[in-house]
């Protein structure tokens, strides 16, 4: 197995960045619209 199979056994699937499109803040999911400006544009990346 290689060094780069290892990793990805190691990390989580779910990590990942969830921002809102509109004002930029950090969110936990994409569930909800943003609390801070109220929009539905989440944006999600993965790393």
């Amino acid at each position: 197995m290689g060094v780069v199979t290892k990793l990805r056994h190691f990390v989580d699937d779910d990590e990942g960045l969830y921002e809102c499109r509109n004002c930029g803040a950090k969110l936990d999911d994409d569930r909800d619209p943003c609390p801070t400006c109220g929009s539905a544009e989440i944006a999600h990346y993965e790393f």
